[in-house]
């Protein structure tokens, strides 16, 4: 199963797949979708749009996972959060994939034990359980869009531990 872990952003939206095998879970792709920040917010829409959708033609996930937006302060900043991760979950509706949302506190508790932990914290933990250390330094859409793949990977084995199936 090929797992897409979105970490939704309308200047930079990470993305990262992974493979989820009987055994063993590898590192597939990560990268970031960018938009031009000084563009009409369309234009900057329809950048995410045609990005994701050139990922999900290239790799075909079966299942699309996103981090849900965090309540911010600025209502304007979570507003356009808004737009972004919806032309985001549009897209995988569009194709018949499968879309499921995790809170950034939850991705970062299963990763590190930890809801609060840093995005080193949450990277070195992706790193580690992917072994995978090609993630470039101080930037961490992808990191985090690893982390919300192998979040929904963890609550499937958990699910099939438990008979919750």
């Amino acid at each position: 199963m090929i797992i897409i872990g979105i970490d939704p952003g309308l200047q930079c939206t990470g993305y990262g797949l992974i493979s989820r095998g009987e055994h063993r879970t590898q590192f597939i792709a990560a990268g970031e979708i960018r938009s031009e920040a000084k563009a009409a917010l369309a234009v900057r829409l329809n950048s995410l749009w045609t990005g994701v959708n050139e990922v999900l033609e290239q790799y075909r996930p079966e299942v699309f996972v996103i981090e849900q937006t965090f309540y911010n302060t600025n209502a304007r900043t979570s507003l356009i959060l808004g737009h972004a991760r919806g032309v985001l979950m549009l897209a995988a509706a569009a194709r018949g994939i499968p879309v499921v949302e995790y809170a950034a506190k939850v991705v970062k508790r299963s990763l590190t034990g930890n809801g609060n932990a840093g995005k080193e914290q949450v990277k070195y933990m992706v790193e580690r359980v992917l072994n995978y250390q090609g993630l470039p330094e101080g930037k961490f859409d992808m990191s985090d869009a690893l982390a919300v793949a192998l979040t929904h990977h963890n609550h499937i084995r958990f699910e099939q531990m438990t008979g919750r199936v």
